[in-house]
């Protein structure tokens, strides 16, 4: 009986206090799983040559897919890079910050470039030629 009164009187302040537990848990479980982004190459079917140098160092045709490029393929055009959240326009990672990424790219065969390592993301993966 004074088990059930206790929980009566203090009812508010015990919801409250799980609240606010659970909402830290949440937002630090939240920032811990956004530590990195995975962008795929993916740029619009109108290009003459989407795999262009120019066409892949564009940091708007790279699109948060989040799933990297296999790497049991010939490596020969651009397709996945991982990059730190902090190298984001926003925490929900929705967009390279050209001014924080620059894409770096190798020479596969005319108009066909991949991506290379550089400072602003890891993990560069590339594709057999479509």
């Amino acid at each position: 009986m004074k088990t059930l009164n206790f929980i009566k009187k203090y009812a508010m302040a015990i919801i409250a206090g799980i609240a606010i537990i659970g909402f830290s848990s949440f937002k630090l479980y939240q920032k811990e799983t956004l530590t990195n982004v995975v962008f795929t190459y993916q740029p619009p079917g109108s290009l003459a040559n989407p795999f262009d140098d120019s066409n892949v160092k564009n940091t708007n045709y790279w699109k948060p897919l989040g799933t990297e490029c296999p790497t049991d393929q010939d490596q020969e055009v651009a397709c996945s890079i991982r990059v730190p959240i902090e190298n984001t326009e926003d925490e929900a990672g929705l967009a390279l910050d050209p001014s924080k990424v620059s894409i770096q790219t190798t020479f596969f065969a005319t108009n066909n470039y991949g991506v290379t390592t550089h400072s602003s993301y890891s993990n560069p993966r590339n594709k057999p030629m479509p």
